[in-house]
């Protein structure tokens, strides 16, 4: 008797255990007949034959190379072995070299199961293998071609489902429940609350995806994930037919520049820069970076510096302390919107913005030209059934958009309850007062658009002011020129750090 092993395999997680099942008989019926004694099995499930990258298969390919009892592999058809041509030679010659010999239960092989050549086999086995490649091949291109023709009807394209839509009757639908949390992550993030703190609160919540708290990478990939502005990338193209929006594009884009900015000198030993992406040279323009060195008596010294003189040697500006530079812009902010007419003038700024926002990129615009085209659609089949062109199609697509029709009214009812509850001046003014002054982070982010700073003073730009007056004399010219009282030597051979303080003039 002679020793053997089978291997089996199945492709895809449409298929079950019945496939191997059915192999593994075949298979221990071909032995029987033929005098072979099946001494393992090694089986691989829901596994591509297009590469040989499979636990079990490649077991066996090492097994191949220790003294084993057996000396051939069963197989149901040589597709099981593999489908590509290059590597079913590769492997082939692998075992061959360790006197082991590749037999189907249901194909002619090349050898026999004493080793002898079957030259009809040489031919038929080649035929078997240019067939399994052929087939896998047509496969992969149908299944592209399927997937794009559902891209482009803006169908399901499948894959896990991401948070914050659900699929139903092949198309993706947002979940308004979960779309409130996605915006939420947004405009916290935003607003300058840092990653872990809105991921702390969301999972306090109770917030989960697929039952389980939603983790910090998962946090930052969904801040970066262009569904949430309709727009699904695949195969180099943009389709914006799929994913219906969640989250206002300018919205979108202001947290991809906080990101990116992040990127840039936030963080040195886990110390914080509160001016990340905020400061500019301004003897060069270039960007200023957190920094750090270490003294001669062993202390680490943290600062700000200047890009052009760090990367490119072309500016002499002076590096500046962390700490003194971060306290005199936030006690300069601090001291300019203590003064109520300051945080009335941004609380105005900021609602006249916010009103322009909704009216041009909020949901309920959307949702009414999403309307208009269910409307047009259901005239231009108006005008087919008055022409006396009615079928069982042309009644299932009227109901269908008269359904559409109906779930649209609804959701713009919705949208208009959501309009009349939106910000309002008071809950600014609020914010400015107290939460945006608690918190330097929120001080820097929200309220300065960028800091130029020169040796013997800074601008200090806002947003949402076309007018800075000052705390006890507004002057015209919309500039604030305060004394940093600190009279520091931030730089060596410069004093009376003065601070300019400018309006946003964009």
């Amino acid at each position: 008797m002679i020793g053997a092993v089978i291997y089996a395999r199945y492709s895809s997680e449409k298929q079950n255990e019945q496939s191997i099942e059915g192999q593994l008989r075949v298979c221990n019926q071909y032995a029987e007949q033929n005098g072979l004694t099946v001494l393992d099995t090694y089986i691989d499930r829901a596994m591509t034959g297009t590469n040989d990258n499979r636990p079990a298969f490649q077991q066996m390919l090492a097994d191949c190379e220790k003294a084993v009892a057996w000396d051939v592999i069963l197989v149901y058809a040589i597709d099981r072995f593999g489908r590509n041509s290059i590597e079913i030679a590769v492997n082939k010659q692998r075992i061959k070299k360790n006197h082991k010999t590749l037999i189907s239960a249901t194909q002619r092989t090349s050898e026999n199961i004493d080793g002898s050549k079957n030259l009809d086999g040489i031919l038929l086995e080649n035929v078997y293998i240019g067939l399994a490649e052929y087939y896998s091949a047509e496969l992969s291109q149908k299944v592209k071609r399927g997937m794009n023709e559902n891209r482009e009807k803006g169908l399901n394209p499948g894959g896990r489902r991401t948070f914050g839509y659900r699929a139903e009757n092949k198309k993706i639908y947002v979940d308004e429940s979960e779309a409130e949390i996605v915006r939420y992550i947004f405009q916290q993030y935003a607003q300058g609350v840092n990653a872990k703190d809105i991921l702390a609160d969301i999972t306090a919540k109770g917030v989960t995806h697929y039952g389980k708290p939603i983790p910090l990478n998962t946090l930052y990939n969904m801040l970066r994930l262009k569904k949430y502005i309709g727009i699904y990338h695949c195969a180099n193209k943009d389709y914006t037919n799929i994913f219906p929006p969640i989250v206002p594009v300018e919205l979108f884009n202001e947290v991809g520049r906080i990101l990116e900015s992040n990127k840039k000198g936030s963080k040195s030993n886990d110390v914080e820069f509160l001016l990340k992406g905020k400061l500019l040279c301004g003897h060069c323009g270039k960007s200023m970076q957190g920094d750090s060195g270490t003294s001669k008596s062993g202390k680490v010294m943290y600062y700000y510096k200047c890009m052009g003189r760090k990367k490119y040697r072309n500016c002499n500006k002076s590096t500046i302390q962390k700490d003194k530079l971060e306290q005199i812009v936030i006690d300069t902010t601090k001291q300019i919107f203590s003064v109520k007419e300051n945080v009335i003038a941004v609380a105005d700024a900021v609602i006249q913005s916010h009103e322009k926002r909704m009216y041009n990129r909020s949901l309920l615009t959307i949702l009414q030209n999403e309307r208009e085209e269910i409307k047009k659609s259901l005239s231009n089949i108006m005008k087919a059934i008055e022409q006396g062109i009615i079928t069982a199609t042309t009644k299932s697509r009227m109901d269908e958009l008269e359904q559409q029709l109906a779930d649209t009214e609804n959701k713009i009812t919705i949208e208009e309850c959501k309009l009349q509850n939106q910000l309002r001046r008071e809950q600014v003014i609020e914010y400015l007062t107290h939460a945006v002054i608690q918190s330097p982070r929120l001080i820097i982010h929200n309220l300065i658009q960028k800091i130029v700073v020169y040796d013997d003073r800074i601008n200090i730009y806002y947003n949402y002011l076309n007018k800075m007056p000052s705390p006890d004399n507004p002057p015209d010219n919309g500039e604030y020129l305060a004394e940093s009282g600190h009279n520091n030597t931030l730089t060596k051979g410069c004093s009376d750090f003065s601070l300019v303080v400018s309006p946003n003039k964009t």
